[in-house]
């Protein structure tokens, strides 16, 4: 029991704790107001930016080393992002440069306005949040007491495995057994998300299994509805003294929530991979990913609009803030972690999106903005494409 509760400990460390405290170490990313600088997406940006770490890092790893090369990747990774969280933690709670950070008491006075909103909403609203809370706990709890077995589970699930267990990284072929992977299936070598899966499991002490399963459901659920809610509250915010259009966000999220539980009409839709695949790169890169880039760009027209506000006209020529762009870079990183496809697919909605936002500001520096959040993606595809003519796995075997 006492091995158990250490293990659950160590995830929280590894999977809350430190992502968080590096989120507050970078948090001067965000623009400063209190709407935006918020424990979600501060917890969200250090997040992008843990996995960001683990891309640059294990990739170099797995293609360089030969022997123990996972033992490496963890080592070089874990005190790296121990370092960061350190460094988060002592700027949050102000010990850090100056000796004096208002950052917690900035979060104790936000959390304050919150329990003051909720106070002030109407009772069907907070019925409404408290019927969307409760969906969302009932998908967690299915998930983690069902525990769907999928079949591609003997492929992602084994490599993760493979890593916690004898220190490679992709150099197995789980169907096969055969060795030197990267001069074969290349296509999911660099879709690093199952190594990142056996980090924790490492880390932890946990069976990579039951953290492929159990775990993350419990860490991604809750993170795509918080994307969806972040969505929600951009689409339905009150706008020139209209009020009202906020009671729309719990309606709307009890909306999603349900077209994920009942959207099991195939094995291939969203909502299949959300509640039955959810550790898979795929399910991430559909369900997180591809979200996470429709509510930046919807920041970005916010921004617009704010500034048409301000200045009047619909011929004036708006300016979108360098945050987004930061973090729309982060997530293409993100995207290429998940599936090699997402390298690919990631850049193609990117460009659909900014086309409307150049269209609606006016300004072409959004197109320079689209173009510098895709470099990662960029550098993804032509390593991607050295491993498929061999050209790295030549060089490693010298």
């Amino acid at each position: 029991m006492v091995q158990i509760g250490w293990s659950v400990v160590r995830l929280i460390f590894w999977m809350l704790a430190v992502p968080f405290f590096i989120g507050q170490l970078f948090n001067f990313i965000l623009p400063s107001d209190k709407k935006h600088r918020t424990f979600g997406i501060t917890y969200l940006l250090g997040l992008l930016i843990y996995f960001a770490v683990f891309e640059v890092i294990s990739i170099p790893c797995m293609v360089l080393i030969k022997y123990s090369a996972f033992k490496y990747c963890i080592w070089i990774y874990g005190v790296i992002s121990v370092v960061l969280a350190l460094l988060g933690a002592c700027k949050y709670f102000g010990f850090l440069f100056t000796g004096k950070d208002d950052s917690a008491d900035r979060d104790i006075k936000t959390s304050l306005d919150y329990v003051s909103d909720l106070k002030s909403m109407k009772i069907d609203t907070k019925i409404y949040f408290g019927i969307f809370i409760a969906l969302v706990l009932l998908q967690m709890v299915m998930t983690l007491v069902y525990a769907p077995f999928d079949g591609d589970d003997a492929y992602y699930v084994v490599q993760s495995l493979q890593a916690q267990q004898l220190d490679v990284m992709n150099t197995v072929n789980p169907y096969l057994g055969r060795s030197n992977l990267l001069s074969h299936e290349y296509r999911h070598a660099l879709a690093v998300i199952t190594m990142w899966i056996a980090f924790i499991a490492k880390a932890s002490g946990v069976h990579a299994t039951i953290v492929a399963h159990s775990v993350m459901p419990l860490f991604v659920i809750p993170l795509v509805y918080f994307v969806y809610y972040q969505i929600a509250k951009v689409l339905f915010k009150d706008m020139n003294g209209e009020s009202g259009k906020k009671e729309l966000v719990p309606v709307f999220m009890i909306f999603i929530t349900l077209l994920m539980m009942f959207g099991n009409v195939s094995i291939n839709t969203p909502a299949t991979f959300l509640l039955m695949r959810t550790w898979q790169g795929k399910t991430l890169f559909c369900s997180l990913v591809l979200p996470m880039i429709l509510w930046i760009f919807l920041l970005m027209f916010e921004d617009v609009e704010k500034v048409r506000e301000v200045q009047g006209g619909l011929k004036e020529t708006a300016k979108v803030t360098a945050p987004w762009w930061i973090m729309l870079t982060l997530v293409n990183m993100f995207a290429g972690m998940c599936t090699s496809l997402g390298a690919g697919l990631g850049p193609v909605f990117i460009a659909l999106l900014t086309l409307i936002l150049l269209i609606v500001s006016k300004r072409k520096t959004v197109v320079l903005g689209a173009a510098v959040s895709v470099i990662p993606s960029i550098v993804y595809v032509g390593i991607y494409k050295l491993l498929a003519h061999g050209l790295l796995h030549t060089i490693f075997n010298r």
